[in-house]
């Protein structure tokens, strides 16, 4: 959304220092930059001594994709059990050949509802690391190089990595556990793979893991952060792809009418110029409710966080119809006042490198092209692709995920 006049330096690339916290006996660690998620990455692979857990919705054949694997094998070598699971859809443009190596070497592999057909529509869309039950790495990065560099413009995302070090990662090494023997089963289900989504996912504590997938109604993720809104005073989103219903930008409205205030940060630059175009539209009903709006502007961006009051969520989920309803995602709610201060203070200064959407800059952008475009982008994400994918993929048929030949059963 062009602007040519701002007070901000939006040419920079940003360079924020990692964030440490202690939460409930929890070492928290928040990498911000390309450098700082891939070093993070390369560390809790190369401290582990007994296991590693890596999901991944994409994982690419390129100079960090082989040297994450290069690592994955080493540690392979030195007795340490490893099991790599990639999305079928996400992953689809790296052959199984790739991971060869890593399965001689002793690793397992396997992929999410790998095969063509109308089931393909669903998507396992988590990113996550757990390291001997002990370490867990979760956020929206994926590994590939474009995740791990800083440049300008289309170069590199713009994402964050959260280090969990704690009792939480054994819970989600559980996690993973149940959604492995699910692959490995002979008939893997919906049926199966929601009761699992549902049954891991916490109904209390500082620290839970929330997971969602194509329910018929709201799944655990959705429906935290729909009560969490709900009574909210305080709202900060980064959100790489914003395309809600019309029911949650009225819940972010209310939040505002009620005396609270709601600042939504998202891109201007994306790999997809049809999401851009789709929040853009959302942004008229935020605006006339008084909801603060920023567009990122030195590179792409791709986090996904969500401050409500006191609560920080951070993980792989969007806010938009496929996250909220449909994909398989992992966020990880944490209740803790002190670190929620200390990611409000990161959220604000990102808006140092971001363009304040105005009524009127809105107002002077909206022209019918780009409305017609907007509306058109809108629909699709929201409606065309949300009411196929729902009607294919809500109801519990036998999925049958084509058996790789790099595929080892645990």
């Amino acid at each position: 959304m062009c602007n040519t006049r701002h007070m901000h330096d939006v040419t920079k690339i940003p360079a924020f220092d990692p964030i440490d916290a202690q939460v409930d006996g929890h070492h928290l660690r928040v990498a911000l930059t390309g450098a700082d998620r891939y070093s993070m990455l390369m560390e809790v692979i190369a401290e582990a001594t007994a296991s590693l857990r890596l999901f991944f919705y994409i994982f690419a054949d390129d100079s960090h994709g082989r040297a994450v694997v290069e690592a994955l094998e080493a540690a392979a070598g030195r007795g340490v059990k490893v099991w790599l699971i990639v999305d079928g859809f996400g992953s689809k443009d790296t052959p199984d050949s790739f991971f060869a190596a890593l399965v001689k070497a002793g690793g397992g592999f396997d992929r999410f509802n790998a095969r063509f057909g109308w089931r393909y529509l669903l998507r396992n869309h988590q990113k996550m690391v757990i390291a001997d039950k002990k370490v867990a790495i979760v956020g929206g990065a994926n590994v590939q190089s474009a995740y791990f560099v800083d440049r300008p413009g289309h170069g590199g995302w713009h994402d964050l990595f959260l280090r969990v070090e704690g009792p939480a990662a054994s819970r989600l090494a559980h996690y993973f556990d149940t959604l492995r023997r699910w692959l490995a089963s002979d008939a893997p289900t919906i049926r199966g793979i929601l009761h699992i989504l549902s049954r891991r996912s916490d109904k209390k504590g500082p620290l839970r893991w929330l997971f969602n997938g194509p329910f018929r109604r709201m799944g655990p993720l959705t429906q935290s952060i729909k009560h969490d809104i709900e009574r909210a005073k305080s709202i900060r989103m980064v959100e790489a792809y914003f395309s809600p219903n019309w029911g949650m930008l009225r819940r972010l409205a209310r939040v505002v009418k009620g005396g609270g205030t709601v600042s939504v940060l998202t891109p201007s630059l994306s790999d997809n110029d049809i999401t851009v175009a789709a929040a853009r539209y959302c942004y008229g009903r935020l605006l006339k409710g008084d909801v603060a709006v920023h567009e990122f502007q030195p590179q792409m961006l791709h986090m996904k966080l969500i401050i409500v009051d006191d609560c920080v969520y951070v993980g792989s989920a969007n806010f938009d119809m496929r996250s909220l309803f449909i994909n398989g995602e992992v966020m990880l709610r944490i209740d803790d006042a002190a670190f929620a201060a200390r990611m409000r203070t990161m959220y604000d200064a990102h808006l140092a490198y971001a363009r304040p959407v105005t009524s009127d800059l809105y107002a002077a952008a909206r022209t019918w092209f780009a409305r017609a475009y907007w509306m058109l982008s809108y629909f699709f994400i929201t409606t065309a692709d949300f009411t196929v994918t729902r009607r294919f993929n809500v109801v519990p048929r036998r999925i049958a995920p084509k058996r790789s030949p790099t595929r080892i059963k645990p």
